[in-house]
């Protein structure tokens, strides 16, 4: 059983993940047969009891998927047949909402078949509501099983952080529940719930607005849904994503999470967006590719979204505002002019991996095509989260143009100050020495030190061109290894960087302030 929470995205990268009815199946109770696969009518259930989903088919197996209200996945099961016949139940759970309607889906591919049940109150039958109703997006199904803890299991904090350890719990199907009082126990702490997968760690301002959702129902629980996608789901709906020229992989779990409270009644109140980003760490598999490696999410419309991540030994770890159907994936492009032997290649590709580069055409780097202002500090302020305090005060960079942001955070970063003359100058292409100038800011600022290498400015044959104004942070940049000269001992001040160029420094950015 694998229950599926999915979200909306951004990112277009189209994925097909069908957990969606046909149309058809929203009307009524009736069931609907498609192709060679049937579905008996299904009783409508009371919280608590098994459900039955069976049919006939001529299919050598058959994938049903049971869709809550809320459009998250409930169950989920692949079935083999006997005698023409398939068969599978599963237990609703106890929080189900009485009177919302459960979508069934059965079969594979166009062959299916489609229906559903309404859960029933516990003093008899619930007429499923009128074709068109609403159902109440404010509770979704909890995740199957349930793994009860107490105040006395939370450990002590520790550096800010008290600790739950829930990682002997299943993750098929789990739903990890702490009393509502979990949050006055923590106090001003985080709370790491630790997974057999990795740690969700609740910041204490999440634990608050948990809190003020259970009201003064003194006898809520907070509640964690977690499930897993098997290995072979996970791959198969990132093998239907239309990415051009690139390929993803699953690195790890993927987990669907949730995140509410669950009142002293039954009735489950989610908490949809998070007033502090909650940190979500999952382990990497075995032989994992890191530099490609990130942490995505998969939506209800069949994208998914780069969300990134920092890599600690085994584990991957990320900032998040809401839950959704996280997983750690590979992204691997190749571009047909940039072959795996240039000296820019893997800088590329991890960049790439990172959503901080693109490419000039779908198949094409442009490796050798000139970099401007602009788009330099574009990358370096989309890899490093940079953020603005207001508009930058240069008089050529206009609201709404595609680069103002970037602008205004580098400017607020203390990253750039202008040609001299008021102006930023986006267009121009960059030269070695500007580049060198940004990059050394922003290693500063990332808390990095010049003292890597030997190599002094006064060095290179052309130590005279350099601009004083830029000299001291070119000198840092090649302290620092984020820069080298050419092999004929010059540094190339003023020579225009190419976009490889551009890349691999900022690959030598990133892995320096990763150390």
């Amino acid at each position: 059983m694998r229950s599926k929470a999915i979200v909306r995205t951004a990112l277009a990268l189209t994925l097909a993940l069908p957990v969606a009815a046909p149309a058809a199946a929203y009307a009524d109770s009736a069931v609907t047969a498609a192709a060679s696969t049937t579905m008996d009518s299904i009783s409508n259930p009371r919280t608590g009891e098994n459900v039955t989903i069976a049919g006939t088919t001529n299919a050598p197996e058959v994938i049903v998927k049971v869709i809550a209200p809320n459009g998250t996945v409930l169950f989920y099961d692949i079935v083999a047949p006997s005698a023409g016949r398939y068969s599978v139940s599963f237990k609703l759970p106890t929080t189900a909402s009485a009177g919302s309607q459960y979508q069934v889906v059965a079969g594979q591919g166009t062959a299916v078949a489609t229906g559903t049940f309404t859960v029933q109150s516990s003093g008899g039958t619930t007429s499923p509501p009128p074709a068109g109703t609403p159902t109440s997006p404010t509770t979704p199904p909890a995740a199957v099983g349930k793994v009860e803890f107490k105040l006395t299991d939370i450990a002590a904090p520790a550096n800010g952080i008290a600790t739950v350890d829930a990682s002997k719990a299943s993750i098929e199907g789990a739903q990890i529940v702490l009393p509502i009082g979990a949050s006055q126990t923590v106090g001003s702490n985080a709370l790491a719930i630790k997974l057999s997968s990795g740690t969700v760690t609740i910041p204490s301002e999440v634990l608050g607005a948990l809190s003020t959702l259970a009201g003064s129902d003194a006898k809520a629980s907070i509640a964690l849904g977690v499930s897993q996608l098997s290995d072979s789901e996970a791959a198969a709906a990132i093998a239907k994503a239309k990415v051009p020229g690139a390929q993803m992989a699953p690195q790890g779990q993927v987990l669907a999470l949730t995140l509410g409270v669950v009142l002293a009644d039954g009735t489950t109140k989610p908490l949809t967006a998070f007033a502090k980003p909650i940190k979500l760490q999952l382990q990497l598999a075995v032989g994992a590719d890191v530099g490609l490696s990130g942490i995505y999410y998969i939506a209800d419309n069949g994208t998914v979204e780069y969300i990134g991540g920092t890599v600690q030994g085994t584990t991957i770890t990320a900032e998040v505002s809401h839950f959704s159907q996280y997983g750690v994936f590979s992204y691997a492009k190749n571009y047909a002019d940039l072959p795996s032997a240039h000296w820019a290649s893997r800088a590329v590709q991890e960049l790439t991996a990172k959503h901080v580069v693109e490419g000039i055409a779908a198949d094409k780097f442009g490796p050798n095509a000139a970099v401007t202002r602009a788009e330099f500090l574009t990358m370096v302020v989309r890899q490093f989260g940079l953020e603005a305090s207001g508009p930058s005060p240069f008089s050529d960079i206009q609201t709404g143009s595609w680069y103002a942001d970037a602008v205004a955070a580098a400017y607020a970063n203390g990253m750039v100050e202008g040609t001299g003359t008021g102006k930023f100058e986006p267009n121009k292409t960059i030269t070695r020495e500007e580049m060198a100038v940004m990059i050394a800011r922003v290693y500063e600022k990332q808390g990095g030190q010049a003292t890597g290498g030997q190599t002094q400015v006064s060095g290179f044959a052309d130590a005279a061109s350099i601009s004083k104004w830029a000299l001291e942070d070119v000198e840092a940049a090649v302290k620092s290894g984020l820069m080298n000269g050419s092999k004929d001992g010059r540094f190339a001040p003023l020579s225009k960087a190419s976009r490889a160029e551009a890349a691999q420094v900022l690959y030598n950015l990133l892995h320096k302030t990763q150390a």
